[in-house]
């Protein structure tokens, strides 16, 4: 079954725990971001880095095949969400150890 990778702050491909997961499971992976409205617009500088490194994520992400999804809202609603409508059997994230 497919496998949903919900990028928080690692957005990286290298070395990604959650995506390293979801890849062992041998099953299809989406990758999803969700830009949450709590924590938008607090600093343009910010906001930029953010966009920016979602750019360069998506980009390693379909050398490899894959493309991320993106969407806006609460991220637990949003993973949930893309699970059900792509059958997936899990839905991995790395743990905020802020």
């Amino acid at each position: 079954m497919t496998q949903v990778v919900l990028f928080t702050r690692d957005l990286r491909v290298y070395d990604q725990p959650a995506l390293s997961a979801a890849v062992r499971s041998g099953e299809a992976v989406v990758p999803l971001f969700v830009f949450d409205p709590e924590l938008l617009g607090r600093s343009p500088n910010r906001d930029r880095f953010l966009n920016e490194s979602l750019l360069d994520l998506d980009r390693s992400l379909r050398r490899l095949g894959g493309l991320l999804v993106v969407r806006a809202g609460d991220p637990v609603d949003e993973a949930v969400a893309l699970a059900r409508e792509t059958g997936a059997a899990a839905v991995h994230l790395d743990e905020d150890v802020s």
